[in-house]
């Protein structure tokens, strides 16, 4: 079995590149729409105006999915493990 601190590592590394990743196909999608022919300064706007849209849509649909996950995760080990009798003094 691998040590934790390796496959943390492991998952690190992997979700550095894969933003690095996403950034340069965001780019490329970028240069491509602004350097389109009968595109110009009127789509740049609609889809800059979608992209704000999106952008606030998609921050308040993750405002509490982490916290969320966090208490389902520590409910479900709570149920797993047998509860621990306290001693008395």
């Amino acid at each position: 079995m691998k040590n934790k601190k390796e496959t943390f590592m492991q998952g690190v590394i992997t979700l550095i590149f894969s933003q690095i990743i996403i950034k340069l196909l965001g780019l490329i999608y970028t240069l491509y729409l602004t350097n389109r022919e009968g595109f110009g300064d009127k789509g740049n706007g609609i889809v800059a105006a979608g992209y704000q849209i999106y952008a606030m849509l998609l921050t308040l649909s993750s405002i509490g999915v982490p916290s969320a996950i966090a208490k389902l995760i520590s409910e479900r080990i709570a149920v797993r493990r047998p509860q621990r009798c306290t001693q008395n003094f």
